[in-house]
């Protein structure tokens, strides 16, 4: 009975999902173009920041209660969970056009801050000093970000990325565009936190070790936001939104979210996290990254290969 009400929760939180994601990026490109704001700053910031609150919220909340593998686990699991599943899910659909500046400021950003959540960790600890590295990286990060995304009086919208819909087209208010966006980010939230806990219940109900919860089915949970959001953004044709969402998610998460608990309590790991999952995170940072370097895009092909990539290392961790 239990294990029935569990499964039953996680089918009506991936219904929240659907319904909430499609509203989140109709009222994100009504934003961008009300702000006069580029999709890929929508996708970088409102979105990324937005769908990344679950990873924040679960890593916290486990480093205050001292569950320091659901913490660190959530957000390595995450991040690789967002580039093979939700980059890859998402390509497949259709290939995802990368934005220049993208590529040449946000992407190494994602890169780098990966190899020095690695670096850090070599000593087995996440100290309160690189703690707070983090959080002074991700701060010039948001500033950086918004000020090479504003857009000038003089540039015109792209059609594609601007078009609206239905009731939309005759949305001009600010203030109920917000209210919008943010509703649909709670539902977003809501959904993805049923789907967490009755999934943690459905492990929990096998006997399954709390590393493995926290680096999958808390990682993919987590991580739901993101595919929600990336693949209405991809069958939409929006892709600026569907990658910008996946770099700024894995900047967000290692820069503020792990900033922030390292800061509450410094993160101690285990030796093995540093033989595969950290530099299998490296890695897939650094393919995907040559994936957008060759063409300015990610083909379905290369999708196709993040994705498989994703199920290897899912077997792997198992």
């Amino acid at each position: 009975m239990v294990l029935f009400l569990n499964i039953s929760l996680f089918i009506l939180g991936l219904v929240f999902l659907s319904i909430s994601s499609n509203l989140l990026i109709k009222t994100s490109v009504r934003l961008a173009y009300l702000f006069k704001l580029t999709t890929l700053f929508i996708g970088l910031i409102f979105i990324a920041f937005g769908t990344s609150l679950p990873e924040a919220t679960v890593s916290l909340l486990a480093v205050i209660k001292k569950y320091k593998d659901i913490a660190l686990g959530n957000i390595v699991g995450s991040n690789i969970a967002n580039i093979g599943l939700v980059l890859g899910l998402s390509g497949l659909i259709r290939p995802l056009r990368v934005d220049s500046s993208l590529f040449k400021r946000e992407v190494p950003i994602m890169v780098l801050s990966s190899l020095f959540l690695y670096i850090f960790s070599l000593d087995g600890l996440i100290s309160r000093g690189e703690g707070l590295v983090f959080l002074l990286s991700f701060i010039f990060f948001f500033i950086f970000a918004y000020k090479s995304s504003k857009l000038s009086e003089k540039k015109e919208f792209t059609p594609q990325e601007f078009e609206a819909s239905g009731a939309f087209k005759k949305l001009h208010s600010k203030a109920l565009i917000l209210i919008l966006f943010f509703l649909s980010l709670t539902f977003l939230l809501i959904g993805a936190n049923m789907m967490v806990n009755s999934g943690v219940n459905v492990a929990k109900f096998f006997g399954i070790s709390p590393w493995l919860i926290a680096i999958t089915i808390f990682a993919i949970g987590t991580s739901l936001p993101e595919l929600a959001a990336s693949l209405s953004a991809s069958i939409k044709g929006v892709s600026s939104i569907s990658v910008g969402n996946v770099v700024g998610s894995n900047i967000f998460n290692i820069l503020f979210v792990l900033g922030i608990a390292s800061l509450i309590r410094p993160i101690r790991l285990e030796s093995s996290i540093l033989r595969f999952e950290l530099p299998f995170l490296i890695f897939f940072s650094i393919i995907v990254s040559l994936f957008m370097r060759i063409k300015d895009n990610i083909s379905r092909g290369e999708a196709g290969v993040l994705f498989l990539s994703y199920l290897v290392f899912i077997w792997r961790v198992i």
